[in-house]
């Protein structure tokens, strides 16, 4: 709910393009969508060196929330930033740029700051991925969680909830090899437009009737995820296919307890009738000095639990955040969450007050999001 509003919502889609092409970097209009500017990059030979799963969203909106992607070499987007123009509260024009110790502010901000309408972002020259998939037990994976997150580049871990094994995708840099590109889009178009658009919402519907057929209906739908070597250009290979609706939510735990976080979530649902029909899903992100960064100050596991039950999700998440207690967890900003204690587990949140009574003291970019989650 960051963007909602009883207000006025300003609708940045006009606001896109290319701005200019520097050393390492590119300036951007801010209402442009990730597709759009990895289209923009890719005809220039260039590449975001990391992406989160969906590339609808605008710069300005994975700024403000800190999406991420899933390396411990690399942050969320937000830390690619390397300036930001601004509108603030009060109608002025703000630059914020390199050794501006407002940055770091900027960089996951929530909404709160102002409307963004350029951003400066770290490049570099386009890369191609090699995909590999590896099937590790469930119950193996909690001690084996740091391991894993060092042994690629880009490395993440699927579970699907009442199945007995998870998957570990890996991703090595390698040059596209175009033969091998064209199976991946083929797949990709599939996935899309005929699992996800198709073949998932009605087995969602049937889910709801029939909560009771989805361990089984996981258990086929796993065995459909685990596929030989793919390879493709990073910008299709960071990607998943565009998902089918369903709920998420997420939390941000030091990576030391990342093991724990996903022992927790599997043993959250033993004993429950609690059905789940969609992924878990276990990323990494390297520690940053964004303000109200999830990653602020550590390297950290994001992990997300999602489903498509309607009717179990309400259980599913209450019993995933009472599982996080304990282990320092915080929330995706973009995703489902009840509370927040932002003294407590942002160090910098008290810079970040400061910075929003700079640049909006009037609370023209208040809404219920932002007081419920800084008090006014």
């Amino acid at each position: 709910d960051a963007a909602a509003t009883d207000g006025v919502r300003v609708d940045l889609d006009g606001c896109s393009g290319l701005v200019r092409v520097g050393d390492g970097e590119v300036t951007v209009r801010a209402g442009t969508r990730l597709w759009q500017l990895n289209a923009l990059l890719a005809e220039r030979g260039l590449a975001l060196p990391i992406l989160g799963s969906i590339a609808q969203q605008s710069v300005a909106g994975v700024v403000a929330t800190g999406t991420h992607g899933s390396s411990l070499l690399h942050g969320n987007l937000g830390t690619l930033v390397r300036a930001v123009t601004l509108v603030d509260g009060r109608g002025d024009v703000v630059g914020v740029g390199p050794g501006d110790p407002r940055l770091d502010g900027v960089r996951v901000h929530l909404g709160a700051l102002g409307i963004l309408t350029e951003v400066s972002l770290e490049v570099e020259p386009a890369f191609g991925l090699v995909q590999t998939i590896e099937k590790v037990p469930v119950a193996a994976v909690a001690r084996q969680v740091e391991a894993i997150g060092s042994s690629a580049e880009y490395v993440k871990i699927w579970w699907v909830p009442h199945t007995g094994d998870a998957l570990v995708f890996r991703y090595r840099r390698c040059a596209p090899d175009l033969r091998r590109v064209s199976v991946a889009r083929a797949e990709r178009w599939v996935d899309t437009n005929l699992v996800h658009r198709l073949i998932l919402p009605r087995m969602f519907r049937r889910n709801e009737r029939h909560p009771e057929g989805v361990p089984r209906w996981n258990r086929l739908a796993a065995r459909t995820l685990v596929k030989g070597p793919r390879t493709g250009p990073s910008t299709l290979m960071f990607a998943t296919p565009d998902p089918a609706r369903h709920d998420e939510t997420e939390a941000a735990v030091p990576l030391a307890a990342g093991g724990e976080a996903f022992d927790r979530l599997v043993r959250c649902l033993d004993g429950t009738d609690v059905r789940v029909n969609f992924i878990a899903e276990l990323r990494f992100v390297r520690g940053d000095t964004g303000w109200l960064s999830p990653a602020s100050g550590r390297d950290t596991v994001q992990l997300g639990a999602y489903t498509a039950l309607r009717a179990h999700r309400d259980r599913y998440f209450r019993a995933f955040w009472e599982a996080m207690r304990g282990l320092d967890a915080r929330p995706h900003w973009g995703k489902w969450f009840d509370e927040v204690d932002l003294d407590a587990g942002y160090p910098q949140a008290g810079r970040f007050r400061a910075l929003r009574d700079e640049l909006d003291p009037d609370r023209v970019f208040g809404n219920d999001f932002t007081r419920r989650v800084f008090g006014s």
